[in-house]
Formats: structure tokens, sequence, C-alpha cells
């Protein structure tokens, strides 16, 4: 795969990839795995940009919503772009539909707030970092962490969870902590879902790594897929680029390409629901959670180990965030829910502040879709690919690939396309 002149597998061995014979030839997003969004899969924004709306020195408290949240990295870069004169009430309200999503979201920020109150560590430092990063992405923990989690978190859930046993299993328990550096969260959850959760804070005696790793790999590194991985590998922007990424769908760690796997030898409990399954599909990568031209700014001696990069990267804007954490007054509440357009305006406007008291009071509704399905509603000329832009970016292109609508090279052409649209255009339409 180091190769410059590496093509998939299909094309070396003059065959027809599995992905253009029936059924998958009929299904355009060909899905493989589990179907929960642990990761995001668009880049984390700021949503206040607090310096560019109301100003470094707004001295009023401020309350955000993140509905149908996903994973905390919108939070974590708002929080960790807060500028160091606002010392006032932050207070984020966090929901989602999936379980497993809220589940997550709620034993990282216990684990983040309880590692807070630890006065002989230090706030910001490397070890808190590397342990966030290694909780929300590394499919193996090391000892330490998993310690950490059951001395830290699952205490606090079970105390929940003893004082609830009398209740109906749907009836909603909420419940708030208080810590000492004036942080604090407050959880809705059904009394169930209380037990579902503290069942994802400890390794299961029967989920060894080596099992945890081939329930992960049938997924990662599934012989049926191996076309559709040699596809995603020919996109890739660097041979390096290719083995990084198959090095992470091998051990599902997030480090550095050269970096010491040794220690990480104990499955990360909080991706295993019973019956155990890998909860992400093939495609999920954790560098689509964040911006790839921050990413790729990163400095590192190795230049094109992506993940490296993507760990150095981590590592600083986690660092703020804990930072501010530390220093700021946030309060989190975590719950269930899920609305479309129509409903997230007529009930969600309810909740923003009126113009009078804050102008910059907005909503931000993020569109996965709404591009492709104007273009493939539209006319036929809006479904034709712009060929000629396209190949202005691929100048060793041999146009002849055309004519072999399987190959590489024009696959790649294909899944460009949407890369080059007009979107302005079609999202306005």
């Amino acid at each position: 795969m180091m190769k410059a002149d590496w093509h998939p597998r299909w094309e070396r061995e003059d065959s027809s990839p599995a992905f253009a014979s029936p059924p998958l030839a009929h299904n355009p997003h060909n899905p493989f795995g589990e179907d929960k969004w642990l990761w995001g899969n668009v880049p984390a924004v700021d949503i206040l940009k607090l310096v560019d709306n109301e100003g470094e020195n707004y001295s009023e408290n401020i309350a955000i919503l993140f509905a149908a949240s996903g994973d905390l990295r919108n939070v974590v870069k708002t929080i960790s772009q807060l500028p160091d004169a606002f010392t006032q009430h932050l207070e984020v309200t966090i929901n989602d539909q999936e379980f497993h999503v809220v589940a997550r979201n709620a034993i990282i920020l216990l684990f983040i707030l309880t590692m807070l109150e630890d006065k002989d560590a230090p706030v910001g430092g490397s070890k808190a970092t590397d342990s966030l990063i290694h909780l929300w992405y590394s499919a193996s923990l090391p000892n330490g962490i998993i310690s950490d989690i059951a001395s830290r978190v699952h205490p606090l859930i079970i105390e929940v969870c003893c004082g609830v046993s009398d209740m109906a299993a749907e009836e909603v328990v909420e419940k708030t902590w208080i810590f000492s550096h004036g942080n604090s969260l407050h959880l809705s959850l059904k009394k169930e879902d209380w037990f579902r959760m503290q069942a994802l804070c400890r390794v299961p005696p029967d989920l060894t790594k080596d099992k945890a790793s081939k329930i992960r790999t049938a997924t990662t590194l599934a012989d049926a897929r191996r076309d559709f991985r040699d596809r995603w590998a020919f996109k890739e922007a660097s041979p390096s680029a290719r083995v990084s990424k198959q090095k992470f769908r091998e051990d599902g760690l997030l480090l550095p390409f050269a970096h010491n796997r040794a220690g990480f030898d104990i499955p990360n409990p909080t991706f295993f629901l019973r019956p155990f399954s890998w909860p992400l599909d093939d495609k999920r990568d954790p560098m689509d959670g964040w911006s790839i031209i921050e990413v790729y700014g990163v400095k590192t001696v190795a230049k094109e180990d992506i993940y490296g990069k993507l760990y150095l990267y981590l590592q600083s804007v986690f660092r703020k965030f804990l930072d501010r954490l530390s220093a700021a007054n946030v309060s989190n509440i975590t719950d269930g829910t899920y609305l479309g357009t129509r409903q997230t305006l007529n009930i969600m406007s309810q909740l923003l502040q009126p113009t009078h008291k804050n102008s910059h009071a907005i909503i931000i509704a993020s569109y996965l879709n709404a591009v492709m399905e104007m273009v493939t509603q539209g006319s036929e000329t809006d479904k034709v690919p712009d060929i000629d832009l396209l190949v202005t970016h691929f100048p060793k292109l041999n146009l002849l690939s055309f004519l072999q609508p399987e190959s590489a090279d024009a696959l790649r052409i294909w899944d460009a396309r949407t890369v080059v649209l007009d979107r302005d255009k079609f999202f306005e339409r």
C-alpha cells in the first residue's frame, strides 16, 4: 500500500468489484456493521464565536442547546474557544435520541469532572488529555484508565441505581452532581437506562481482549468488504494515509503510527453493550469529526502520519477544554429526543432569547443530505458531474479509464463529484 502506483485488488486481479454486483450495486450507501453514531461525521465547530458576536467582554450568562448532539465534539470545541475574560455561568444542554450516545457522553463528562477534582494531577496535563482521547476513540485501554472509570464514574451511577430499584423501568430518573470546582452535571434518563449505563463502566468477565478484537475486526476488516476498503484507500491523498488508516482498522488505537501499543490490553467498555457487537459501521473515522485543515496543519516529525497529527491536535483542544472547565462554571444536561426541521423551529424557537436581550441568539441546523437530495430530484443535467473541472484535479488521470466504469480511476472521479458541486445553488433550491 506504500507504493505510489498501488491499485485495488480487483484491478490487479482483473475482476469485478463486489459493490458492482446486485444487490450492492442498487444500494448507494452500502452500509456494513452497526449504525450508531458514537463519533461525529461533521467537523466540530465553535457555535458561540463569542468574540465575533456578543463580544469578548460580554457580561451575561449564556445557555446553549445541542439538540440531537451526537458526541461531545461541538461542546468541547465551543468551550475550549471561550475567551479568558468570560467568567459568567454557561449552561450547556445536550440531548440525543440514541441511548448509547447519551450514555457515553455522560460517562465521559463524569470522567472529566471527577478528574478535575484531583488536586494532585495537572488539569490539562498529558495524562488527563491522553485518557480523554482514548476513552473517546480507542477500542482498547490501559489498566489505569479502566481503574479510573471504575473508581470515579461507576460508583456515582451505582448510587443512583441503588436508590431507584422500586421504580418502574420507564420512569424518568434525574440526578444532579455538584463538584468542588463549581461545575455541575444534571442527567435525566429512564430507570432502565441508568442500569444499562452502569454496565458500560465495567469490562464484563466474558469480554476478553481477543474476543473484543474479533468482534471489532469482523466489521473493520471483513473479507466481504475488501473491495470497499480498497476503493476508499485509493482515494487517500498519499500512500502513507492508506497505511495509517489500515493500522487503525487493525488495532483500533488512536495513536501516532510509531507509538508503542504495549499496555492497551483491556477492551474499552463504553463501546460494548450486550449482546456484544461493534457499534460503528466500517466507514467511521475519528478524523471525520474535526477540521481536516486544522488537523493537517499540526507540525509533526512524521509529516504524513495523519493519526499522529490528529492525536496532537486533540491533545491541544482537550487541554484548552479542561483548562476552561477548571476555571468556568458550566452546567451540562443530557436527555433523549429527536426532532425534524418543522418541529425544531416550532419548539426550539421558543427557547431562544428575545432579540432585545441578545441579538446574537440563533438556531444552527446541520443538513447532511439536503444538497444531494436536490441533485437527485433535479434534472438530468444536475446529475451529470462536471468532468472538465474534476479532470483538472487529477492531472495524471488516464482518460481511457472512463471506458471502464469499474476502474479505480473512474470510481475515484465518481466519488469526487460531490466535492466540486455548486453547493450554494442546490442548498438555496
